[in-house]
């Protein structure tokens, strides 16, 4: 029952109802429900006005109250939203004005997919006029009413399609892949941060091959700039790793290399996110060369690593690379993991030689930490003071900086 299922959604609706409003779940968290799957988040729609809902309840959040949302903060934050139709979508993407409707049915079809536009009461009973259940059943994506209009409305339903495709493992109603293969271009309308999210849910889904393929021949894909479909097929074997970054990793190796930082930019992906992939591809351009050497381990996280071996199988043809096992291994029997662990710094350097902070610390200091690497130094300060004395002070004395 939704009382011990959802309990705060159910003060909510309770409340609503005694005040003589009708109120009911909607949304995701009735489709997983039918699917026996534990829905992240809980909304509630009624045909109160936000106004009327703030008077019910002490603690409220306008968050989109021109839209008819509020947030009703109990032990768990739950979103109201007022029975609404929307006007024309100038955009494509944003109703141009919203109007409250005094009827479920009239909230329910201005949904996206029928397994979104579905309604649960607070005795579990099913509201479901567009067939979302058994759309379920069968597992199929299929827009609400025309699937022209509904997409004409919001672009970004398009990709939410195939993105619920992958995430479920549902094919695309005939009807819903035609109108995106006749529409996709109004893609475009949509912003990149919004597309850059939907792409990466895929990614970290059960069925990226799934997303990929129908985002590539569904023609979305060719909105894009970088080649999605030559390399198609190879994300059958990617993996995440759970981590988003590691899809533009991979998107990053099929594209040739000069266009990389430009693609990256183009998908507003962050500072973090660019380095992230940059040491994957410097990762995979060693391992072409034959193998990684001990200090490629040290420079470089263990799911960079993970990462790059897996990558370079798949796209580079790679017989053998490192397994995950045998990355771990060697990246703890590493004689340090960090540059913080090296006894020494550029303060010893200076104290030893008398010399002047320049840029001969860092050129010194990462040839140390190579040697203890590499197992040809120890990390210890009496022998790093000697090494350092024997390979730079005396037998490079006509050009160790001077003060």
């Amino acid at each position: 029952m939704m009382k011990t299922r959802w309990p705060e959604a159910y003060k909510v609706i309770e409340t609503l109802e005694n005040a003589g409003f009708e109120a009911y779940v909607v949304g995701g968290a009735v489709r997983d429900f039918l699917r026996n799957v534990n829905a992240n988040d809980v909304d509630v729609t009624t045909n109160a006005t936000p106004n009327e809902v703030k008077q019910l309840f002490p603690h409220t959040i306008d968050v989109g109250i021109e839209h008819g949302t509020v947030l009703v903060v109990l032990k768990e934050t739950i979103e109201v939203t007022t029975f609404r139709s929307e006007a024309t979508y100038s955009d494509f993407r944003r109703p141009d004005a919203v109007t409250f409707v005094r009827t479920l049915q009239e909230d329910l079809q201005r949904r996206d997919f029928t397994m979104n536009a579905m309604a649960l009461s607070k005795t579990d009973e099913l509201i479901d006029y567009f067939g979302g259940r058994e759309d379920i059943k069968r597992n199929i994506v299929r827009a609400v009413g025309d699937p022209t209009k509904r997409f004409s409305e919001d672009a970004l339903r398009m990709l939410r399609a195939i993105r619920f495709s992958a995430q479920l493992n549902y094919s695309l109603h005939a009807d819903t892949l035609q109108a995106i293969q006749s529409l996709h271009h109004l893609i475009a309308h949509v912003s990149m941060e919004r597309v850059k999210v939907e792409l990466e849910k895929i990614w970290i889904s059960n069925y990226v091959a799934n997303g990929m393929e129908l985002f590539v021949s569904s023609q979305l894909a060719a909105n894009f700039r970088g080649d999605w479909k030559t390399y198609c097929p190879s994300w059958e074997s990617f993996s995440s790793f759970g981590k988003t970054a590691n899809g533009w990793a991979f998107f990053a190796l099929m594209q040739q290399p000069t266009e990389v930082a430009a693609y990256l930019s183009y998908y507003k992906c962050s500072n973090a996110e660019k380095a992230h992939v940059n040491h994957i591809l410097a990762a995979v351009q060693q391992l072409e060369k034959g193998y990684w050497s001990p200090y490629n381990f040290f420079q470089f996280d263990e799911d960079v690593l993970i990462a790059a071996a897996s990558f370079a199988k798949q796209l580079r043809n790679m017989e053998a690379t490192y397994t995950v096992e045998q990355i771990q291994q060697t990246k703890a029997a590493l004689p340090i993991t960090s540059v913080k662990e090296v006894v020494v710094n550029g303060n010893d350097l200076m104290e030893w030689t008398q010399k002047k902070r320049g840029p001969w610390i860092r050129e010194v200091f990462e040839k140390i930490t190579l040697e203890i690497v590499n197992g040809t130094l120890m990390n210890d300060r009496k022998w790093i003071k000697e090494w350092f004395f024997r390979e730079y002070v005396n037998e490079r004395k006509d050009t160790f900086p001077t003060n």
